[in-house]
């Protein structure tokens, strides 16, 4: 089981993963906690926490894939587990505290013979950081050092062939496609490229494949992932990668309504990729771009694209559809924000009326450009510009809201079970296409669904960042069978 804890201001939600295969390796001596020598032998029982972003959550995933391949098998609590593992966040200063946080904690729950792993971001960019911090860690893996680990662990038998175990553990309603990792941008904020390296596009016909593995599990949405997804396939020359690999996703799972498309970059939206989501059927018309800020002076202290940049990306993709759904990103507080910098950027965000914004405060990362930078802006500061930032973005998302009322809209059943209303209805949670997994709004359906359905519904309220929906057989029937107006596409 892979225990996803995403930041404060996500949701928290568990996902299971697992296939593929690996070369056996012989069990490793470990040094136990109590000092003596101990050994994970045979079959291992694994508790697996991933901290961060859902790239992260990809990475639990593959290491998992791993771990499943050398018939080793997940357990629900620490207790129960021979192996604890932690797949630590180290992008910002909160995340990495998080992340120690966490570990400490593990380490001082945990049972004699129990062994304790540290991984990913965190390790890979500060190991002596964790080491100091928690003494008692039996050993410290960097970023997609997944095979090592499993090699670590060793196989439960000498020869084994794909587990059986592979579908039934699959099965959430939205999956994660990490279509890359890695970035070449040089943004002065950021650890990922001294973490990652270079980007390196994952191949096609591997992604296709694990696409398929995860629509014959009932995946419902295909959510693609990547530092920057619009680089996609840039590193072997072909500028229209992203376009193809959608186009060859699309006719691959056919079944998978949703394909949602996550980090682009400004500049990086061609018409090319813009016709592509346009005339696709299950890629959904919703774009996921980090403009970062608004303000051309401020874009150049953080190394990104011109403010032109992000015009010209807005412009190409509503030109192709008019009606997509827009969700950015933005740093305030960056060194040396001034008043009329970030005043750039509540205009910028006026003008476009993007749909979903999110925000952060800056945090200084250790090895990066920034960190040195003269003008740090205090924490006050960055919070009132915080606040007044999101108290834009909210009466832009509402405005949009209130928009879909009265519209029939599909939505994606997530919760497992229902909920009671204030006058005791049951009620289930999911989404629609207009709102990504874990960082955008929801929506509340009347009613009992399982967990995956997709239920034709119809918009009868707008809150500031959620929908209330009722079944559209329901609804035509308040309504005396009065038709509502349709949704763009799903």
């Amino acid at each position: 089981m892979i225990v996803v804890t995403p930041s404060a201001s996500s949701k928290v939600r568990v996902v299971t993963a697992s296939g593929g295969i690996m070369s056996p390796g012989p069990p490793a001596a470990f040094s136990a906690p109590n000092g003596t020598t101990g050994t994970l032998d045979g079959a291992v029982k694994y508790h697996l926490v991933t901290l961060g972003c859902a790239k992260n959550t990809v990475d639990s995933m593959r290491l998992e894939a791993a771990l499943r391949g050398g018939r080793h098998t997940s357990v629900a609590e620490p207790e129960q587990a021979d192996l604890l593992l932690v797949n630590t966040c180290g992008f910002i200063d909160a995340a990495k505290d998080e992340s120690i946080e966490v570990v400490r904690e593990l380490d001082a729950g945990r049972q004699a013979g129990q062994q304790l792993y540290v991984i990913g971001c965190l390790t890979q960019i500060a190991e002596e950081t964790v080491r100091q911090a928690v003494p008692g860690v039996d050993a410290t893996f960097g970023a997609e050092q997944w095979d090592a680990i499993a090699a670590s662990v060793g196989a439960a038998s000498a020869t084994f062939d794909i587990p059986d175990t592979a579908l039934p553990v699959l099965g959430q309603p939205s999956a994660y496609l990490k279509i890359s990792d890695g970035c070449d941008r040089p943004c002065t904020f950021c650890i990922i490229p001294t973490i990652k390296g270079k980007m390196h596009s994952g191949a096609a016909r591997t992604l296709i494949a694990e696409a398929r593995m995860y629509a014959a599990a009932g995946a419902k949405e295909l959510v693609l992932v990547a530092q920057d997804s619009t680089a996609y396939g840039e590193d072997e020359g072909d500028r229209d990668g992203l376009a193809r690999l959608l186009e060859e996703l699309s006719e691959a799972v056919p079944e998978v309504p949703w394909i949602r498309l996550m980090y682009a970059y400004p500049g990086r939206v061609t018409p090319r990729l813009a016709e592509a989501m346009a005339g696709l059927p299950n890629v959904v018309p919703y774009m996921d771009m980090p403009l970062q800020h608004g303000s051309d002076a401020m874009l150049q202290r953080m190394k990104r694209p011109r403010l032109s940049k992000s015009h010209e990306s807005i412009e190409v993709i509503r030109r192709a559809i008019p009606d997509v759904v827009l969700r950015s990103t933005f740093i305030v507080g960056f060194p040396g924000e001034t008043d009329q910098e970030f005043e750039e950027l509540l205009d910028f965000v006026d003008e476009h009326q993007l749909d979903h914004v999110g925000a952060f405060t800056y945090s200084p990362q250790v090895g990066t450009p920034a960190e040195q930078m003269p003008d740090q802006v205090p924490e006050d500061v960055k919070e009132a510009r915080y606040g007044e930032l999101m108290e834009l973005a909210q009466s832009i998302s509402h405005a949009s809201n209130r928009e879909m009322v009265g519209r029939e809209v599909d939505i994606l059943v997530e919760s497992r079970e229902p909920t009671q209303s204030a006058s005791g209805e049951p009620v289930v949670v999911g989404r629609t296409y207009r709102d990504a997994p874990e960082v955008d709004g929801l929506a509340f359906l009347k009613g009992t669904y399982a967990m995956g359905q997709m239920v034709r519904a119809r918009v009868d309220g707008a809150l500031p960042y959620d929908l209330l929906c009722t079944p559209v057989a329901d609804a035509a029937e308040a309504a005396f069978g009065t038709a509502a107006d349709a949704s763009p596409r799903p």
